[in-house]
């Protein structure tokens, strides 16, 4: 129980316990001012005025109508499923797309690998 009473043991706590208060200091005096910034801010966005709000600002406008009509279908109509004839003009087989795209991306390697032999 020596070493408790010892100058040392002493030094070094007190070293630490100031590190330790100095670190707690910078880290208060960094992250302060951006916390009152924030409380700022967040209490300036909270707050409701007290003004009314008339409905007419709620109703669409005549002009506006005219876009919304559910007659109107751009390509074609919404179908449920689709059938193999309802598919044929659109499908792409994805082996041969895959293929290509291996083929070019493989003849650029090679090019790559054998541009600097002369």
């Amino acid at each position: 129980m020596e070493w408790i009473n010892s100058r040392g043991i002493k030094i070094y706590f007190l070293a630490v316990g100031a590190i330790t208060l100095l670190v707690f200091l910078i880290t208060i005096g960094v992250m302060l001012p951006g916390y009152i910034k924030y409380r700022k801010s967040n209490v300036s966005s909270t707050l409701v005025s007290n003004k009314k709000i008339d409905m007419s600002r709620f109703l669409i406008p005549e002009s506006y109508k005219h876009l919304r009509d559910e007659s109107w279908q751009p390509f074609r109509p919404d179908k449920e499923r689709w059938t193999n004839d309802d598919i044929r003009p659109y499908w792409q087989d994805p082996e041969a797309l895959i293929l290509e795209y291996l083929g070019k991306q493989n003849e650029k390697l090679i090019n790559d690998l054998y541009k600097d032999i002369p």
